[in-house]
C-alpha cells in the first residue's frame, strides 16, 4: 500500500522524481517550480509517495492558491493512472481538509480519451470551467532524427525562413543572464500591447530565471539586428524535453525571420542534450479566430505531431466550489473561447 508524506526537503523530493521514468517528468512538477510559486506568493505542497517499507517511490507537487472566490489545491501535470489515483485520492482529500480548500484541481499529463475521462468521473472529478490551466494540445517534435531530416520535414516557408535568417547580419545570443531577460521583457511587453494579451509579469520571469538558471535548465534567446534586440524567446530544458515557453518580437522588424532562427537554435540545443523531443507547448486546431491561431501555424511549420491532453479536472470539496464555477464560467464565455 502506498502512502503520502509531506516534505520540504529538496533532496527527498528530487529522489522521488528520479524514481519516475524520464518521459513522465515535467518542469511543472519540479521542486524548482514550487519555489517559483512560493516567490509568487502561492504555497507549494511537496508530497512524497512511499511504499510499505517507507521507501520513496515517487513525488508530486501541488500548489495552494488562495483566491477570494475559493481556496484550491492545484496539481500541474502530474502523471497518474487509475490505480495510482485510487490510492492517492483519500490522502489528497485528507490534505484538502487540513488545508481548508474548497476544491482540488488537476491538469493530468495523460491522454485525452474516454477511458481516462471515465475513471476520473467515477472518482468524482468533473471538467473544470476554465479554458485551461496549462496547454491541452501539445505540439511535439521528435528529435531522434538528423538535422537534415528535421529541416526536410518542416514546412517550406519555415525552412526558408531559417536559411534566410542564417544569411542575414543578425546575431543570436543565449544564456541565463538578467541582462538578456531585461531585453526579452521589453520586447515581450511591446508584443503584448500589439497582440492584446496579458503579459507574464516581470516577477514570474525573474523567478523562473533565478530558480532554473543556475541549473542550466532555462535559456533566454535574443536576436540582435545592428546591435538592437528585435526578437526573443525563453525555453526550458528539463527532463526529456526542451520546451518553448515564451516568445516575442518587434513588429517593425517582421520581415526578418528571427523567430524561426531562435526556435531552430533551441531545437538544436535540446537535440545536443540528448533530449528525445522538443515541446512547442500549446497549439489549437481548426480555430482561425482563436488568439493562438497564428502562433499555432508558426509552431506547426517546424513539423511534429499533436498530443491531446485531458482537460483540467476539478473535485468539489465544499459548496464554495460552485461559486467559483459560476465566476469562471462567466469569464470563459466573455472571453469567447
Amino acid at each position: 500500500m502506498l502512502k503520502i508524506r509531506l516534505t520540504k526537503n529538496q533532496s527527498e523530493y528530487d529522489l522521488g522524481q528520479n524514481c519516475l521514468t524520464l518521459e513522465k517528468r515535467s518542469f511543472l512538477q519540479s521542486f524548482g517550480y514550487g519555489e517559483m510559486q512560493s516567490q509568487m506568493g502561492n504555497e507549494p505542497v511537496y508530497m512524497l509517495i512511499e511504499n510499505q517499507q517507507n521507501e520513496i517511490v515517487g513525488s508530486m507537487l501541488a500548489i495552494l492558491f488562495k483566491a477570494r472566490r475559493g481556496r484550491y489545491l492545484f496539481l500541474p501535470y502530474p502523471v497518474v493512472d487509475k490505480k495510482l489515483m485510487e490510492i492517492l485520492l483519500p490522502h489528497l482529500k485528507t490534505l484538502a481538509g487540513t488545508l481548508k480548500v474548497d476544491f482540488l484541481r488537476i491538469s493530468p499529463l495523460i491522454d485525452d480519451n474516454e477511458e481516462n475521462k471515465k475513471w476520473l468521473a467515477e472518482m468524482g472529478f468533473r471538467d473544470a470551467p476554465v479554458h485551461m490551466m496549462h496547454p491541452e494540445l501539445l505540439w511535439l517534435l521528435d528529435l531522434n532524427k538528423s538535422e537534415e531530416e528535421l529541416l526536410k520535414e518542416m514546412r517550406k516557408n519555415t525552412r526558408y525562413g531559417i536559411k534566410q535568417a542564417e544569411k542575414m547580419q543578425i546575431e543570436v545570443k543565449s544564456g541565463a543572464t538578467m541582462e538578456l531577460l531585461k531585453q526579452f521583457y521589453e520586447i515581450h511587453e511591446e508584443t503584448s500591447r500589439r497582440q492584446h494579451f496579458v503579459p507574464y509579469p516581470w516577477s514570474y520571469l525573474e523567478s523562473q530565471l533565478k530558480v532554473f538558471g543556475p541549473k542550466d535548465e532555462v535559456k533566454i534567446y535574443i536576436v540582435e539586428h545592428e546591435g538592437k534586440p528585435i526578437a526573443g524567446a525563453g525555453s526550458m530544458f528539463f527532463g526529456p524535453e526542451g520546451v518553448y515557453h515564451h516568445g516575442a518580437s518587434l513588429s517593425e522588424f517582421n520581415k526578418i525571420p528571427s523567430s524561426y532562427l531562435i526556435q531552430w537554435e533551441a531545437i538544436k540545443e535540446a537535440k545536443c542534450r540528448g533530449m528525445p523531443h522538443y515541446n512547442f507547448w500549446g497549439v489549437v486546431d481548426n480555430a482561425p479566430k482563436h488568439p493562438w491561431a497564428g502562433l499555432s501555424f508558426f509552431k506547426k511549420g517546424f513539423g511534429g505531431y499533436g498530443r491531446p491532453i485531458l482537460h483540467c479536472q476539478d473535485l468539489p470539496i465544499t459548496w464554495k466550489y460552485w461559486f467559483n464555477f459560476v465566476v469562471e464560467t462567466i469569464r470563459r464565455i466573455k472571453r469567447g473561447y
